[in-house]
């Protein structure tokens, strides 16, 4: 089966720019902010970094949301069925989306990464950079995450949807708030604690993204993916 993946991001960047537009807003933010912490704070208060991984991610989630819009549209327009009638079951149409909805978040974490990396540089502190490479490091772990749960989760949501109805861009939204928006307060907690909460978050959403994935031919019929 032929990967379609540079074709289905480039169709939803299409379908939606303002979600994609915020995404770079809110990465661009954290990008500030864990520049300017690095050179006020140092590595005084390392917990307060976290607070820059908490934009990242949540501009990661806000940059792939229009691929969900992309799969209600294609929904709605017999894109899916054709597909089902190309040989591919749903498990297959799920797993392309959600590579395309990976696809550009690695692109916007690239970008961050680079940012980042470079602002380290500036600062000519060794911790600095490495607790940098740190805070990229639980980016793209929760990020992408989150990423895979909230397309999968909006997929399966819109497939078992009687009427035609829109991605409910804001049900998503709310899907992944519960795994980012309790990030904003843990520097509250200490750096250690915080770490301990970052990465079960991580492995949850991890975990539920992949069972979604996995019973997704299961639990969606294929009649459910016709317009």
């Amino acid at each position: 089966m032929q990967s379609n993946v540079l074709v289905f991001a480039k169709r939803s960047l299409k379908l939606s720019k303002i979600q994609s537009g915020v995404g770079l807003g809110l990465a661009a933010f954290g990008i500030f902010v864990i520049f300017t912490l690095s050179l006020l704070v140092g590595t005084s208060d390392a917990a307060v970094f976290l607070i820059s991984v908490s934009f990242m991610t949540l501009g990661l989630l806000m940059f792939t949301l229009p691929v969900t819009l992309l799969y209600v549209y294609d929904k709605n327009n017999g894109v899916l069925e054709y597909l089902l009638s190309l040989g591919w079951n749903q498990s297959d149409v799920f797993k392309q989306y959600l590579k395309a909805a990976l696809f550009l978040a690695v692109i916007l974490f690239t970008g961050e990464g680079a940012a980042i990396l470079i602002a380290g540089a500036i600062t000519w502190s060794t911790a600095v950079f490495l607790l940098d490479l740190l805070m990229l490091f639980l980016t793209a772990f929760l990020g992408f995450s989150v990423v895979s749960l909230v397309t999968m989760a909006m997929m399966a949501f819109s497939s078992l949807q009687k009427q035609r109805v829109g991605a409910n861009t804001p049900l998503a939204t709310v899907i992944g708030v519960p795994f980012i928006f309790p990030t904003f307060y843990l520097s509250f907690i200490g750096f250690i604690p915080e770490l301990i909460v970052f990465l079960s978050l991580c492995i949850l959403a991890a975990a539920l993204s992949a069972g979604l994935l996995l019973l997704s031919s299961r639990l969606i019929r294929r009649e459910k993916m016709l317009p």
